[in-house]
């Protein structure tokens, strides 16, 4: 008897990790993507696809990625990122103004969208540090997600630079509060404020009204 093994990928199983839009010291064209695969099994990439919205980019993957590792691909050639192979070279460019970019399976499902159309969240084009991700569970799209690189032209094929995922989240989330709660202690103040200047003028009035 003949058993057909399906491996089923759900999202975020493998994510878009760090991204080189800017290029490198060398050129601004050495750009290049990495995928990472947080899964404990190997997924094959055989008819995947990865695409931006404004079609700058319509990348066919091939191959396989290993279970818990990455997979370099880099444009034009494999001289992009020097001393690291590329398991795809593809052809096409990164806005520097942002894009859309989305990760399709062989089924045409979402593995992983991150939509930069108002801008990259993360990556410098002077210093050519890279946009990396913190965490693979945490959707794409959130730009709480993702930092500038430590490293000088980022991390390809391998660990991104540390960074606490709750760190600048928690940051934001205690700018929101001061700011929600900024209007109710002005409120606050308002009211004390009116209420004393109320009864400052119910006193000036008596002592007049007794004077008279």
């Amino acid at each position: 008897m003949m058993f057909l093994l399906l491996s089923i990928v759900l999202p975020l199983d493998v994510v878009i990790s760090e991204i080189s839009w800017m290029g490198n010291n060398d050129s601004y064209t050495n750009e290049w993507i990495e995928l990472y695969n947080k899964t404990d099994s190997p997924i094959n990439l055989e008819e995947w696809q990865i695409s931006s919205k404004n079609n700058n980019l319509e990348i066919k993957l091939e191959g396989k990625i290993s279970e818990n590792s990455f997979y370099l691909l880099e444009r034009t050639d494999n001289n992009t990122v020097l001393n690291v192979p590329a398991d795809k070279i593809y052809k096409g460019s990164l806005g520097n103004k942002g894009e859309v970019l989305q990760l399709f399976n062989a089924s045409g499902d979402l593995i992983d969208l991150i939509d930069c159309s108002s801008g990259w969240f993360a990556g410098d084009n002077e210093t050519k540090q890279t946009m990396e991700r913190k965490s693979p569970l945490v959707l794409g799209s959130d730009s709480r997600n993702w930092q500038d690189s430590v490293e000088i032209e980022g991390t390809p094929k391998a660990k991104n630079s540390k960074y606490s995922v709750l760190e600048k989240p928690q940051k934001i989330f205690q700018e929101e509060k001061k700011s929600i709660s900024f209007p109710w202690v002005a409120l606050i103040t308002a009211i004390l404020s009116g209420a004393i200047i109320l009864k400052l003028k119910k006193k000036i009035k008596k002592v007049y009204n007794n004077n008279i």
